[in-house]
């Protein structure tokens, strides 16, 4: 058997992988109906709500917060991640107490006064949400590289963000993005004036949509900020009108090109905003896509192979942006983490306690496309095939069945990719197989 990643090499993982299953056309040809839409824009929406109202102590709707928020809610969402008790190391280093003394004086927590004044801004080039106001890489293990524990997750430009404090020194900025709240470099920020101009960007209409795995912006030497910017798939992106566009753009035609609006940092901060070019042969879509069965798979098809990032680190994927990412290009709004994601509306399958049995039965009526879930991991169900059943995730580590250490764990085996595997492969330290794991299951219909 042979891997996809090849032309005849042999696939160096331990469990069977045919190379035909490594394409979104041989899952696809096993859906009845593949093309038939789900779910239309008006049901998307609402859908969204539900999230929304079930979630809004987490701020996902951001224009909700338009005005004055108390000093008490503020504190809150800055405390809720404690400093960690367990030794944390940089580089190999052992982290000192002082780091987190040096951390809390910055946060400047008591600056926070009683009634708070929020600004509205936007994101100018991809950056990072953190736990702590530091870009330091912090780990648990003094030889791990992969796993940042401050990181929240990864924000691209032109994503809206309300900014609750700063920094004492003023060099980060505590913000409430659509998926989570933490700490951004202030110099990714650019501020709106008015609050009506940062809510009609929020609203332009039409949009482009990434439906390719990311989309840079070509290399601009008249407006360098805008230059080679990265978009990820679902990302969505305000065309301009007809009227806003001139003949020339720093120097280039618009011919074959679609024109989009991108937030910059002006003097002092303040949000304006340029033009820039998208080629028409971009991997885009004007509004959302249909949302289809067949659509799902060949979008998570897309990311296939790439590395898997914690926390969007390294400009890649963790397990529940993979899922996100997937389903923002029909629209959807999903929460950024695994945990949260599991608490969707959605027809759901409670796999608590099932056997084997029970289990496959659940999966031979599934879906492709469905979401799988066992705690701290979320996969896409793509089928079953010569018995084994299927699914395409990003995922860090496996456990090697035939090697454990003295207490009996399983040595972990790197992935780090977007992949698929069977569900016979085992979790990084129980060894215990994946379909025997999921807890629940979710169509979205």
């Amino acid at each position: 058997m042979l891997s996809g990643s090849g032309f005849g090499k042999p696939s160096p993982r331990d469990f069977p992988v045919i190379e035909d299953i490594r394409t979104s056309e041989f899952w696809v040809r096993k859906i009845p109906d593949s093309d038939r839409v789900l779910m239309g824009n008006r049901d998307i929406a609402g859908f969204n709500r539900e999230i929304r109202d079930r979630q809004l102590k987490d701020g996902l709707d951001l224009a909700l917060r338009r005005g004055e928020v108390a000093g008490e809610t503020i504190r809150s969402a800055i405390n809720v991640k404690g400093f960690p008790q367990q030794p944390l190391y940089h580089h190999g280093q052992r982290v000192k107490s002082s780091f987190y003394d040096d951390l809390l004086q910055e946060m400047d927590i008591k600056k926070i006064k009683g009634v708070n004044q929020v600004q509205f801004a936007y994101s100018i080039r991809g950056t990072s949400i953190r736990s702590f106001p530091t870009e330091l890489f912090i780990t648990d293990d003094p030889a791990d590289n992969d796993f940042d524990l401050f990181q929240e997750t990864a924000l691209g430009p032109a994503e809206p963000v309300i900014i609750l404090h700063q920094s004492k020194r003023g060099k980060w900025c505590f913000v409430q993005a659509s998926c989570c709240s933490g700490w951004v470099p202030a110099v990714d920020l650019a501020v709106a004036a008015a609050f009506e101009t940062w809510f009609d960007y929020l609203q332009a209409d039409p949009f482009l949509v990434v439906s390719g795995s990311r989309l840079w912006l070509g290399y601009n030497p008249y407006s360098p900020e805008l230059s080679e910017l990265e978009f990820m798939m679902g990302a969505r992106i305000p065309l301009a009108v007809r009227d806003e566009i001139p003949r020339v753009i720093d120097n280039q035609s618009p011919d074959g090109c679609y024109v989009v609006k991108i937030p910059v940092r002006g003097t002092g901060g303040r949000l304006l905003f340029k033009l820039a070019f998208v080629p028409c042969v971009s991997d885009v879509s004007i509004g959302y896509l249909p949302y289809t069965t067949k659509a799902v798979i060949k979008q998570a098809f897309k990311m296939q192979g790439e590395r898997y990032g914690w926390g969007g680190l390294f400009h890649s994927r963790d397990c529940s942006s993979f899922v996100r990412d997937s389903y923002r290009c029909f629209g959807f709004q999903l929460p950024r983490n695994s945990g949260e994601q599991m608490l969707i509306p959605g027809q759901k399958y409670s796999l608590d306690g099932a056997d084997r049995q029970e289990r496959q039965r659940l999966l031979e009526q599934l879906r492709a496309g469905a979401i799988l879930y066992f705690p701290g991991h979320v996969m896409l169900y793509l089928g079953k095939h010569r018995e084994e059943y299927y699914v395409i995730h990003a995922i860090a580590y496996y456990g090697d069945q035939r090697k454990r250490d003295a207490d009996g764990i399983y040595l972990p085996v790197p992935l780090n990719t977007v992949t698929i595997s069977p569900l016979s492969l085992r979790r990084r330290r129980s060894g215990k197989e994946l379909l025997m794991a999921i807890t629940s299951a979710l169509k979205i219909e």
